[in-house]
């Protein structure tokens, strides 16, 4: 009988990067991180001016009293919050298909972006360009 094989993936976990708001208003946003199972979780919140952007911090915990190394906090939500609403992106982002410790996140007037840093964009084609005569 052969063996089975065991399909192992490895963990879409962001643990930094940067966020910016692509808005015209200044938004208010809480990072969320989780740890592990023993209830290391910690929340950071910063406001961002129309057009700012952030660092989202790497976070450690040490697992347990005596363990000689510490463990990364994963990133597992963030939250917008603005006068007229709240929103929020949870883990597993969109485009992680592995551990990353540089991750973009855009925040737009209804939605979170989340983009892989890595890959260029592509420039938009303009319809009308203008040219010297």
């Amino acid at each position: 009988m052969p063996a089975s094989r065991a399909l192992c993936a490895p963990p879409r976990h962001v643990y930094a990067g940067v966020i910016s708001n692509k808005t015209t208003k200044p938004v208010k946003c809480t990072i969320h991180y989780s740890a592990g199972t023993n209830n290391t979780n910690e929340s950071i919140s910063v406001t961002l001016d129309a057009g700012g952007r952030a660092c989202i911090p790497e976070r450690e915990y040490q697992p347990s009293p005596d363990a000689t190394f510490t463990c990364r906090k994963v990133v597992s939500r963030i939250e917008v919050h603005d006068n007229d609403k709240t929103y929020a992106l949870e883990q597993p982002f969109n485009g992680v298909i592995c551990p990353v410790t540089e991750w973009k996140f855009d925040i737009h007037d209804d939605h979170i972006l989340s983009i892989n840093p890595s890959v260029p964009t592509t420039p938009t084609k303009t319809e009308n360009p203008i040219t010297a005569q």
